[in-house]
């Protein structure tokens, strides 16, 4: 099976969730056509290239829509697309039960099997969001390599910066911790690489950190941004 560019499959074929048809969103060629170009790389995670990839644009449980979803989902080889595809089988299947009414709330298409999973905000009255890899995989890295992408972040310049500024960190939260995989369409670097965290507080409820993307290959951190995030 040849392999697939997934900016020219979403001009090709866009899977709208019934509740976007509905709304008679993205319903012409030229929406495809600016969603195509508003796409990042992707490359993928294992491989030479995609088999074949689904593009769905999923609802936001909203009656108007006021944010919608770009899932892609992208497979290595034909038998992974089969299994992927049963899986959109089932869901639509769910979906047709119970979209009886408007009114009525009917699943999303989130969580469909694939090797690699993205999604993306699109207002329906605004600019696309960034890419995120949801596969689960994302956060099982080989305790090797993590070791290794912690050390080059602990060695880097940024990180000392870093950490004599933080003068009153609190105890209990941890090392550097290889957190998760970092993909091109996210970092816009032209590798995989790793996202190494490390928190500087946490009150039980809100925590806020710093994350290093690494590269191992050139054995280096090549960003770092801020992030926070909330407990439960």
């Amino acid at each position: 099976m040849p392999e697939v560019d997934p900016r020219l499959e979403v001009k090709r074929e866009l899977l709208r969730h019934p509740r976007v048809i509905h709304q008679r969103l993205y319903a012409e060629p030229a929406d495809r056509e600016q969603l195509a170009a508003a796409l990042p790389v992707f490359m993928p995670f294992k491989g030479g290239g995609y088999a074949s990839v689904l593009w769905v644009l999923d609802w936001d449980h909203r009656l108007p829509s006021k944010d919608l979803f770009l899932r892609l989902y992208a497979y290595y080889t034909d038998e992974a697309r089969q299994r992927g595809l049963r899986s959109q089988q089932d869901r639509q299947a769910e979906i047709a039960r119970e979209d009886v009414f408007p009114e009525f709330d009917v699943p999303d298409m989130a969580g469909l099997v694939a090797d690699e999973a993205y999604e993306a905000e699109v207002p329906v009255s605004g600019q696309m969001g960034k890419f995120r890899l949801v596969s689960e995989w994302r956060r099982q890295i080989d305790a090797r390599m993590g070791a290794q992408a912690e050390e080059i972040v602990r060695r880097s310049a940024a990180f000392k910066e870093l950490s004599s500024q933080v003068r009153a960190r609190p105890p209990g939260l941890g090392d550097l911790e290889a957190a998760e995989w970092a993909s091109p369409s996210e970092s816009g670097h032209s590798r995989w690489g790793i996202d190494v965290w490390y928190l500087r507080n946490f009150n039980g409820m809100v925590g806020e950190g710093t994350a290093f993307l690494v590269d191992l290959q050139e054995d280096r951190v090549i960003a770092q941004r801020d992030f926070q995030f909330r407990s439960g």
